[in-house]
């Protein structure tokens, strides 16, 4: 299966000079298709997905030795789909800005749709690869996890980049964790000043992160994905209510995927959030903590992401 293809987008002149300095920004991205494009089908869906805190590209395509399967992106393209994994402004091979300060979640989020649109016009005009041909027509879906479900939620309500969105392992009241069998609110725990960046020790968040069945192999080879969070947006990521206004805002199809230990104290409250779309699915995934990735439950949720895609895929060929 073709992938991960490299790809890169220059997105200086979307952001503010003040933002990049005058310097150029680039965000970094995976191609993944699949090797049958008749896959495809008449109107594939392009998926775009983004990491969470401490997180880069590589959590929707983890690789572990002696571990096979545990790439988001390859099994959605095996099923018939484009995808696209990106990291944010600032995180993995992304730009990191002079002062990371300057990417807010809005210019993050302006950066990420800045990169989704230049994608969108190399895939109508072949663009992307040799072996991938000109696709007209096709489903805009775009999803993170966890920050990136943030910044997901932030980005549609500004930009509309998408026709369907995808908020996984997120939640539009206020970030919790899981500790020593309870939930603690997140923003009860945000220093009051720090470097520009983070590296958290994901040693205490093994409870919230993996359900208990999860291979000890992969949670270690899990720790070893970790990367520097931009302090800006991975704070605000875990403030309450962050983004409560603009998921009020997203009219398009949302499909919310918490795990069955995960940061929202109420999942069954989540849909309200979304008081502008007519078509807001939950879904949580059994037996699975918060990386839900990681868990031995993920191809339920990629298999429902897939058809979900395919849904709105044909509603949105439908509407127009």
């Amino acid at each position: 299966m073709p992938g991960p293809i490299p790809l890169s987008f220059d997105v200086t002149e979307a952001l503010p000079a003040a933002a990049t300095g005058g310097r150029r920004a680039a965000i970094s991205g995976w191609l993944f298709f699949p090797d049958d494009l008749g896959r495809l089908g008449g109107r594939p869906a392009a998926i775009t997905l983004g990491a969470g805190g401490s997180y880069d590209k590589r959590y929707h395509h983890a690789e572990i030795e002696g571990f096979p399967g545990y790439s988001a992106a390859e099994h959605l393209a095996s099923l018939g789909n484009i995808v696209l994994l990106s990291d944010h402004l600032g995180v993995g091979e992304s730009t990191r800005l002079l002062q990371q300060r300057n990417a807010t979640r809005q210019v993050v989020a302006m950066a990420n749709h800045a990169a989704v649109g230049q994608f969108y016009a190399r895939l109508r005009s072949g663009g992307l690869h040799p072996d991938l041909p000109p696709i007209p027509d096709f489903a805009r879906i775009g999803g993170g996890h966890s920050m990136g479900g943030m910044l997901t939620i932030i980005q549609q309500a500004e930009h509309r980049s998408y026709d369907g969105v995808m908020v996984i392992g997120y939640t539009a009241e206020g970030v919790h964790f899981t500790m020593q069998g309870q939930k603690l609110r997140a923003a009860d725990f945000i220093p009051t000043e720090g470097p520009d960046y983070s590296r958290n020790d994901r040693a205490a968040l093994h409870e919230g992160f993996h359900w208990e069945d999860v291979p000890p192999a992969v949670i270690a080879a899990d720790d070893l994905l970790a990367v520097e969070t931009p302090a800006c947006i991975g704070l605000d990521s875990i403030r309450t209510h962050i983004v409560k206004d603009e998921a009020a805002r997203i009219d398009v199809p949302v499909y919310v995927c918490l795990a069955e230990r995960d940061v929202s104290p109420d999942p069954h409250g989540e849909p309200a959030y979304y008081r502008s779309s007519r078509d807001v699915t939950l879904h949580i995934l059994p037996r699975s903590g918060h990386c839900q990735t990681f868990a031995g439950t993920r191809r339920q949720m990629w298999d429902r992401m897939h058809h979900w895609s395919r849904g709105v895929a044909a509603g949105a060929g439908a509407a127009a």
